[in-house]
């Protein structure tokens, strides 16, 4: 059974003492169940780390390069990430591609980079797919994953983690919709099985990322494709994070509430 894994992506906000502190207010109280976990600005990675010690808090870069080391001044290195004690690192977000014009092969690259790291990669993708009938039946082929997951071995496939990102969700004040989090999800799923097998797909973890807060959360995730969120904005406060993070919780007392 896939373990639900719920990360705050923080962006370019909170500063390391902020952060240090959002990590030490939440610690001691997350749900064993799932894998929690906090995307942060590089410069605050090593501190969150420590202050997290031997809690299950997972820390995630958001970017790193393709190089493990060498010239390439301004860089992060994954091998560094890994020493910090970075556990996950995101890549090929939206915003990446289209700030920084990060290609499918510069993400393909980092892909590979981070698995030799020992990394595990959070690979972001949007809608773009392709739509095939093969004997009467409807398959989705996502070009954009197919080219980042160019090389990978197969046996590093399934500790791999997607996130789906709507185009029109991220950054937006847009409702997340249940229904598009389980479509788009359960379609990379199909895609992934079309292009390795049924057993792969059925471990790797789809994330759904796109104006996912308290209100919605717990609807995204009761869809049996949908094996988790990556949170933006809603993650920035401690007591919202939490509500979150508690979702299963959270349904069950607001419906209390109403009756």
């Amino acid at each position: 059974m896939r373990k639900p894994f719920i990360i705050a992506n923080w962006k370019m906000n909170k500063n390391v003492h902020e952060s240090v502190d959002f990590v030490r207010a939440i610690k001691e109280k997350l749900p064993a169940n799932k894998e929690i976990g906090i995307a942060a600005q590089a410069v605050s990675l090593y501190n969150m780390k420590k202050v997290a010690g031997a809690s299950n808090l997972q820390i995630i870069a958001q970017n790193a390069a393709a190089e493990l080391e060498g010239p390439y001044t301004g860089e992060i290195s994954m091998r560094s990430l890994a020493d910090a004690g970075v556990t996950y690192v995101m890549l090929g977000h939206l915003e990446r591609r289209r700030l920084f014009n990060e290609s499918n092969t510069a993400i393909n690259q980092k892909v590979l980079a981070a698995l030799k790291a020992g990394i595990v990669p959070i690979i972001c993708t949007d809608e773009e797919m392709v739509q095939t009938e093969v004997n009467g039946k409807i398959h989705y082929v996502f070009q954009q994953l197919k080219s980042v997951l160019r090389d990978v071995p197969v046996n590093k496939l399934s500790q791999i983690v997607i996130s789906y990102e709507p185009s029109w969700a991220v950054g937006s004040s847009h409702q997340a919709n249940p229904e598009i989090a389980e479509e788009g999800c359960q379609a990379i799923r199909q895609s992934l099985a079309d292009t390795y097998n049924n057993d792969i797909a059925d471990k790797m973890r789809i994330l759904y990322g796109g104006s996912v807060n308290p209100h919605n959360i717990y609807q995204i995730m009761s869809k049996p494709n949908v094996d988790g969120a990556l949170i933006g904005r809603a993650s920035l406060d401690i007591d919202s994070f939490l509500q979150m993070i508690n979702y299963v919780e959270l349904a069950s007392k607001e419906k209390l509430q109403v009756i």
